[in-house]
């Protein structure tokens, strides 16, 4: 049962004592088991050990109605909930569901001050980078231990109500609060930066509501939901390699559901200039795209409004060099970067990390270094792309005799 929603609260990032200590009795008791995602599917994953807590690290999230109502659920890394700062203003750890519906950010919340008697469990809208608008109370669950979760039931208050889309969602959580200002732990999906543009599947509420048996006919949804018309898209999934050497062509695959062929499917990519690519699924209702990518770029895929979690693709660059050596005891060393990106390159021997010499990398991916008499000895480069456009690289090894 949630409780009434209270007065809206303005806060940065947490909830402030007053409100805490009203809080504390709805901390319901740990769940057996958290519900699972619909399919088997969560709607956003994350990298393990991306934030620098343990207990605040995000691993997964997803919505669920399998307890028939609808919940958000966060699967964490480390083998605790509780807050590791203990020099903050507030010592807090929290972890906040966010979603989109008509056009305004709303949130779920988890926290756990130090000190405090359970977890509290609140709701209400966002706005970025750090503010909270708090709304009311709900009700929620944990479970501890390495690749914990907590449970927290979204009220309809939010907005999520039957046939509504949760779009755009993400996780943001915390780790002590200091001037009105979180210490920032996990972006998911992405980084840790709350304005990280990466962000999960969407979710249509009712797309996954349990059947109810019924004597002698066919099961109908549980009470309180409202089945999505099938000729509608409730969920996108997309698939994109994690890295990809030297650019190239990257094949992009996913599905839709329910499976339906002749569907049309926006894939957009983003990493320096957006592209964006329209193929239709299948009968069984998958879909493939080959894209061009020249940096790590982010890609997700649209189909009838419906959007699947950010995909990023990291590119790997590669770097080759040459040596020779001219007359009057000069070398050069010419070398040349896939994919053609700017950048800096470093000529370091092997055996020192101090450069002999550094050069700019044009934007055709060619650079060259001119040394007067160095020292003997074998030599590589070290290529990094302006603006992490790609992951740095180190070329093949040259010698100077």
């Amino acid at each position: 049962m949630r409780a009434r929603p209270s007065r809206s609260t303005t806060v940065r990032a947490a909830l402030p004592v007053a409100i805490l200590a009203a809080l504390a009795g709805f901390a319901s008791p740990a769940a057996a088991a958290a519900p699972a995602p619909c399919g088997g599917i969560p709607q956003i994953t994350d990298p393990s050990k991306d934030g620098h807590h343990p207990n605040t690290d995000v691993l997964s999230a997803w919505f669920s109605e399998e307890a028939g109502r609808l919940q958000a659920v966060v699967k964490t890394f480390g083998a605790g909930h509780t807050a590791e700062h203990t020099d903050a203003e507030l010592n807090v750890a929290a972890y906040a569901v966010l979603f989109e519906v008509a056009g305004r950010t709303r949130f779920v919340r988890a926290s756990l001050p130090t000190g405090a008697p359970g977890f509290q469990y609140d709701y209400g809208t966002y706005t970025a980078p750090s503010t909270f608008t708090v709304e009311g109370t709900t009700t929620g669950s944990e479970i501890g231990g390495p690749g914990g979760t907590l449970t927290i039931d979204v009220p309809a208050q939010t907005g999520a109500t039957p046939g509504v889309t949760l779009a755009r969602p993400f996780v943001l959580t915390y780790d002590g609060v200091s001037g009105g200002v979180p210490d920032w732990v996990d972006h998911a999906p992405g980084g840790v930066s709350p304005t990280d543009p990466s962000v999960g599947a969407d979710y249509v509420v009712g797309s996954c509501a349990p059947l109810v048996p019924v004597p002698g006919g066919d099961p109908v949804p549980g009470p309180g939901s409202t089945p999505v018309p099938a000729v509608r898209t409730s969920a996108v999934a997309l698939t994109a390699p994690a890295r990809l050497t030297g650019g190239g062509l990257a094949k992009l695959t996913g599905r839709v559901v329910p499976a339906r062929g002749g569907v049309p499917v926006d894939v957009t990519v983003t990493g320096g200039r957006k592209l964006v690519r329209r193929v239709s699924t299948a009968a069984d209702g998958s879909f493939a795209v080959t894209v061009p990518l020249k940096q790590t770029s982010k890609v997700r895929a649209v189909a009838e409004g419906i959007g699947s979690q950010t995909a990023t693709v990291t590119v790997r660059s590669t770097v080759r060099i040459a040596i020779k050596r001219l007359p009057g005891g000069i070398v050069t060393v010419r070398g040349t970067v896939r994919p053609a990106l700017p950048g800096k390159a470093l000529l370091l021997r092997t055996t020192s990390s101090i450069p002999t010499a550094t050069t700019r990398v044009s934007a055709a991916g060619t650079f060259s270094f001119r040394v007067k008499r160095p020292r003997t000895g074998r030599y590589q480069a070290v290529y990094i792309p302006s603006s992490g456009r790609a992951e740095r690289s180190v070329s093949n090894t040259g010698v100077i005799r």
